[in-house]
């Protein structure tokens, strides 16, 4: 029995040596990159994942119970996402082991914000703690790629990178690798192209990336540098939306917080922009994965599809779901 996407098959094992018994499980499932897709057991699969960073107002980076976890999934699916991003943050085990049993596939990653990574000190501290991540983490299925680096300029330090890179395809041949997220990307050390853009008009979002449909490529116009661009591939765009809607706040409680774009004052509105930039995605023939940015309200960010105590649910998840799969392998 293979694990899948939404059937997280699991195998029971129990280890036991003298008097001493431990219980855990397996799953078995193969993966593969062909061509610049993305293939679970020999089959094509779309990720349509949901950024999550895994905030709550009453622990900040810890959930007040194993409940709290599980809702945060079973609501990303009921909106019709098939995993998450799983963003800036390492995940509790806890966490993970719920993504194992729904098949909720996610990308593991480390928190490197503002990390200078031409400072020795980046090499001391980040690489034994992204070994530590995999050594810990290495066996769970749902983990189906790595990506230690989120928006990172690689001329700052591309011996890093690369070193980066080789120690984690040395330890794990078995996963996906991203280099790093977003700006920018080293020739030969990802397996996947992929960008983040935050265009709010869904004419726009579609203009910009269709060259690559037509064996052109897509300018990074971000930190990257003017000379950058992505080439015409099957692309991951992951990060995108962000459309900011303070839903239930007061103009006070918007003062210091942020989203992309102009507040939607509506579910209608929200919609039409979510299904315009979604479309723009889904009809491009080089996407593979698609990230919306972002699963609930984190503090200041208030581009959330839930409010940060998820009490107020911003979009009918009945309509979300008819949005998100309109492609399926």
């Amino acid at each position: 029995h293979l694990w899948e996407v939404g059937n997280g098959r699991l195998y029971n094992l129990t280890l036991t040596m003298g008097e001493d018994t431990a219980e855990s499980y397996f799953g078995m499932r193969k993966i593969e990159c062909r061509d610049g897709f993305f293939y679970l057991n020999g089959k094509a699969v779309f990720q349509r994942l949901v950024l999550d960073q895994g905030f709550y107002p009453d622990g900040i980076y810890t959930a007040s119970c194993l409940g709290e976890l599980e809702a945060d999934i079973d609501r990303s699916v009921a909106m019709g996402f098939n995993g998450a991003r799983l963003h800036q943050k390492v995940f509790e085990p806890l966490f993970l082991s719920l993504c194992d049993k729904k098949g909720y596939i996610v990308w593991g990653e480390h928190a490197n914000w503002c990390l200078d990574i031409s400072r020795e000190a980046a090499y001391q501290n980040f690489l034994p703690e992204w070994c530590e991540i995999m050594v810990r983490d290495f066996n769970h299925p749902a983990i189906i790629g790595w990506c230690p680096l989120n928006e990172t300029q690689m001329n700052q330090n591309p011996h890093f990178v690369k070193l980066l890179a080789a120690i984690t395809r040395q330890y794990d041949t078995t996963r996906m690798y991203i280099d790093a997220s977003g700006w920018a990307h080293i020739e030969g050390l990802t397996d996947i192209m992929d960008l983040h853009d935050y265009e709010q008009d869904p004419a726009k979002f579609a203009a910009k990336l269709a060259p690559l449909t037509e064996g052109g490529t897509y300018n990074v116009h971000w930190h990257a540098g003017p000379h950058h661009v992505m080439e015409a591939k099957p692309t991951f765009v992951s990060e995108y939306g962000g459309i900011r809607w303070a839903a239930g706040e007061t103009d006070e409680n918007r003062v210091g917080s942020w989203g992309y774009g102009k507040d939607v004052a509506n579910e209608e509105e929200f919609k039409a922009r979510f299904k315009g930039l979604t479309d723009a995605l889904l009809d491009n023939d080089k996407m593979f994965a698609l990230c919306y940015t972002q699963l609930t309200d984190v503090e200041q960010e208030q581009n959330g599809l839930l409010t940060y105590d998820r009490k107020v649910v911003k979009a009918d998840a009945v309509r979300m779901q008819a949005i998100a799969k309109k492609l399926q392998f």
